[in-house]
């Protein structure tokens, strides 16, 4: 395999389609995408009525490998995080952030396997919104997890959404090498209440290279999914 499309998209539990992960799996199918970050995601809590999204959405969308990552017991059930994936995940990890005096955060890394032997280090998260200082925090503690821990001739990509759009605070990931989807000359308003350019794709950029991006502006959710195309090298 030498090309593949990643996506991430905060879908606000569903909220904003009624549950119906059809309505969801029609963008990501219009997006291309191989394997996707989901955001905001609500696991038999009462507010979705007791549904496990993960297992609804994967099936809407045909993608078999699915990964939940919890952040916080809520309503009932876990709220976090979510990696859907149409390739075979081989191996996963959960790490919580430090999310200080706010709510608590998490990212999940997972190995997805592809064709010709080939292995995706994938990563996704979602940042704390309350304060710019604790965001520093956690770019740094992602950005000392992906230099130490995940080999360095791998191809690796973190998508979230990350609560902010100084691109500024990716300097701890520029500096290992990654570059964002999501920049100042290609900039993805992705939030669509106000428009803000928050959500994002980090990829290593010596082990891949974008060939197409764009974002799906549709009223599925307060986000717009945004996704990008790589050749692997």
């Amino acid at each position: 395999m030498r090309e593949i499309t990643i996506a991430t998209y905060n879908i606000r539990h569903g909220h904003d389609v009624g549950f119906d992960w059809k309505k969801i799996a029609g963008i990501v199918h219009r997006s291309g995408a191989d394997i996707v970050g989901f955001q905001e995601i609500d696991m038999h809590t009462n507010r979705v009525s007791g549904r496990d999204t993960v297992k609804g959405l994967s099936e809407a969308i045909g993608f078999p490998y699915a990964v939940f990552v919890p952040s916080m017991d809520f309503d009932g059930g876990r709220y976090g995080t979510a990696m859907l994936s149409r390739f075979p995940i081989t191996a996963c990890e959960i790490h919580p952030l430090d999310a200080g005096k706010y709510e608590p955060r998490a990212f999940g890394c997972v190995r997805v396997s592809l064709v010709e032997e080939k292995e995706l280090c994938f990563l996704n998260t979602h940042l704390s919104y309350e304060s710019a200082e604790q965001q520093r925090i956690q770019f740094a503690e992602l950005a000392a997890f992906m230099d130490k821990q995940i080999p360095q001739k791998m191809p690796v990509v973190l998508t979230g959404d990350f609560n902010t759009e100084d691109f500024s605070m990716f300097h701890p990931l520029r500096t290992l090498g990654y570059d964002l989807v999501n920049d100042r000359e290609h900039t993805y308003q992705t939030f669509r209440t106000e428009p803000l350019a928050i959500d994002n794709i980090v990829y290593r950029s010596a082990y891949m290279t974008p060939q197409d991006h764009g974002m799906i502006d549709s009223d599925t959710s307060d986000h717009n999914l945004l996704w990008c195309s790589f050749r692997l090298s």
